[in-house]
């Protein structure tokens, strides 16, 4: 991960590991064999581990709640912070509910279009606040052993608290004097929207980065708060905050800025709701499975990177284990203890159960795997697999279903691969068209059939209007 460090009137650069060794130790920038490293940082880096190793430190990621849950690009930021927790700092999580209505222009090409409504932010705020706190909870539960020394508990922080009180008029005399506009205009964001973007930049969007400096500032005044982490965009938010509890102290306080990354997939493109290819945190958006799939499906030129990134295991388990994955690629033992890692993280040990439940039932080829599957792990299949609601009519044939689950383009198609022997229903090949489905073998006792297609087209019919009559017929 890369992590800029800014001190006082330069920006430097310092990229360093996040995996600590040593929950002993509170030195989180000793942790080089991540393949991080600081080499242009000697005095900085100095001052640094003297600072993060003579006491407690504090350190704050900002969630604006645009949305009712976070994503997957989220969990790095929470990672980060989990990671100072384990090298014996205060973490505090603050929730934008004020920042929020303003908007963040960074990584943005166009002004967000969204609307959101008071209660919108209240239940958006309430909802991603009790996430952090479960994925906090679960990683002390099942990743921070009890013979550990106890980790300092999570501050969860509103920045409306920060607003409530004041008016406009009050924040502009009282703090704009100490912003100013050349350092403001020069950030690269702002740069960018104002020279590339056809719809230029709002006030309200310019203006974000000195709400975001006031936020910090009164973290620092209330917490003692001297560091920020956030993604690799919000270097220059920071800088302005940096610069700004700089004026406000005459200079006699430091802070510093970290950056983690940006997540991508291996094409290089942001994981985020705005890219519309979101894996969500919380489970009523994306189920455990979904979120085990995502990380199962990573590919080999990201799994490593992800493993040192997304997990807490040590170095040398990293290493052994990509041994055996490259000695024996076709297991997929680096991705299957990847998913397993994040979705215990996210969704905790049911969670994690239940997505291997969901994984076997779908790719075992076991039909009472499949039954067995409940009601709340069909509904986050459904989310994954193309689904069709259909009644349940006595008379239904195999190309009947196929032909309305769109699992092909035409009947011509349905028909060859079906007699081809290239259709399974439930795991089992069925290669007659015009087979009727049977209740109990094509159609289990939970009312769902499982149509795969070749090795991976998978399709999923539930059945709705199934008395017990018409079952009886069936």
């Amino acid at each position: 991960m890369i992590h800029h460090l800014i001190k006082r009137s330069a920006i430097r650069y310092c990229s360093i590991s996040k995996r600590y060794l040593s929950s002993e130790t509170s030195d989180v920038f000793k942790l080089q064999e991540r393949g991080l490293f600081c080499d242009n940082l000697a005095e900085v880096d100095a001052n640094l581990r003297k600072l993060v190793t003579s006491k407690k430190q504090t350190i704050y990621c900002g969630f604006d709640p645009t949305a009712r849950s976070l994503h997957v690009g989220n969990l790095v930021g929470l990672i980060g912070l989990l990671q100072w927790q384990r090298a014996g700092h205060q973490p505090i999580a603050l929730l934008g509910s004020a920042t929020v209505l303003i908007g963040d222009p960074s990584g943005r090409l166009h002004e967000r279009k969204q609307h959101l409504t008071n209660d919108d932010i209240v239940s958006n705020t309430e909802n991603i606040e009790r996430l952090i706190r479960l994925i906090f909870a679960n990683h002390e539960k099942y990743f921070w052993k009890s013979s550990q020394k106890k980790l300092l508990p999570l501050t969860v922080v509103n920045n409306l608290s920060f607003y409530e009180n004041m008016n406009t008029i009050t924040f502009v005399s009282t703090y704009g004097p100490h912003f100013r506009m050349n350092p403001l205009l020069s950030r690269k964001v702002i740069k960018t929207r104002l020279e590339t973007s056809h719809d230029g930049l709002g006030y309200n969007e310019f203006s974000y980065q000195l709400y975001q400096a006031y936020d910090w500032y009164c973290l620092f005044k209330q917490y003692d708060c001297r560091f920020q982490l956030g993604g690799v965009d919000q270097i220059g938010n920071m800088r302005t905050g940096h610069d700004f509890i700089s004026r406000m102290t005459n200079l006699e306080e430091d802070t510093y800025g970290v950056t983690v990354p940006l997540i991508t997939n291996e094409h290089g493109e942001k994981l985020g709701k705005s890219m519309g290819n979101a894996v969500w945190l919380d489970e009523n958006f994306s189920s455990p499975y979904e979120c085990y799939q995502y990380f199962r499906n990573t590919p080999d030129t990201k799994v490593e990177e992800y493993l040192k990134m997304f997990t807490f295991l040590p170095m040398n388990e990293i290493q052994q284990l990509m041994e055996t994955h490259r000695a024996k690629p076709h297991e997929y033992a680096a991705q299957i203890k990847l998913a397993k890692q994040i979705t215990l993280l996210v969704h905790g040990e049911q969670g994690l159960e239940s997505a291997i439940r969901s994984t076997q039932a779908m790719f075992a080829q076991n039909i009472d795997l499949l039954h067995n599957l409940t009601e709340k792990e069909i509904n986050g299949l459904s989310v994954s697999v193309p689904t069709m609601q259909m009644d349940l009519n006595p008379e239904l044939t195999l190309l009947d279903v196929c032909m309305a689950a769109k699992c092909f383009s035409n009947q011509s198609v349905a028909l060859k691969v079906i007699n081809d022997g290239g259709v399974y229903v439930n795991h089992k090949k069925l290669a007659n068209p015009q087979a009727v489905l049977v209740f109990g073998i094509h159609i289990l006792p939970n009312l769902i059939t499982v149509i795969r297609v070749g090795k991976k087209n998978f399709y999923m019919i539930r059945w709705t209007n199934a008395d017990m009559s018409l079952r009886s017929k069936v």
